[in-house]
């Protein structure tokens, strides 16, 4: 099994961060790559709701929740389909308050084993899983809760006719 792994120290209290990142659908509200979550209709018995994510350049992912504790402020989920040449995917992010500061500290790891005749690609694929998909997407929330930037007064202009 291969792993990918990204963190994140946010300028917000735990509890206004889990609420913005703890609802399953929750990812385009503030992952910068995620266009949609969607909702779909289970086929059968299998693991908990399914989500149908799609990123900004059209991929799709299909993803069944795992676990959700709000208490201990995480899930997991695993990936059922997707662009990516792996196998038995499984992800988690965690929230977690910084005690002494008041900020948050989230985690998103994922595991997962390279599919058959991807195995010399698996080193690559944990990077680019980690730079592309859980880095942005945890810089994409911590920059949800950045104060607005200034607005600067347009210099005055002497008008003539």
């Amino acid at each position: 099994m291969f792993e990918a792994y990204a963190s994140q120290l946010i300028q917000a209290p735990v509890d206004v961060v889990w609420d913005r990142v703890g609802g399953f659908d929750s990812l385009p509200r503030w992952h910068p790559g995620i266009v949609s979550s969607e909702r779909v209709a289970h086929p059968g018995p299998g693991p908990g709701p399914l989500r149908r994510l799609t990123t900004k350049d059209g991929a799709v992912y299909l993803e069944a929740r795992l676990e959700h504790d709000a208490h201990a402020r995480s899930y997991a989920y695993a990936m059922l389909e997707g662009p990516l040449p792996v196998r038995d995917y499984q992800a988690k992010l965690r929230v977690t308050p910084v005690t002494a500061t008041g900020q948050t500290f989230v985690e998103w790891s994922a595991t997962f084993a390279p599919q058959p005749g991807h195995a010399d690609e698996a080193e690559a694929l944990a990077r680019k899983i980690r730079d592309e998909l859980l880095a942005p997407g945890l810089k994409g929330l911590a920059h949800t809760f950045l104060p607005p930037a200034p607005r600067v007064p347009a210099p005055e202009r002497e008008w003539r006719r």
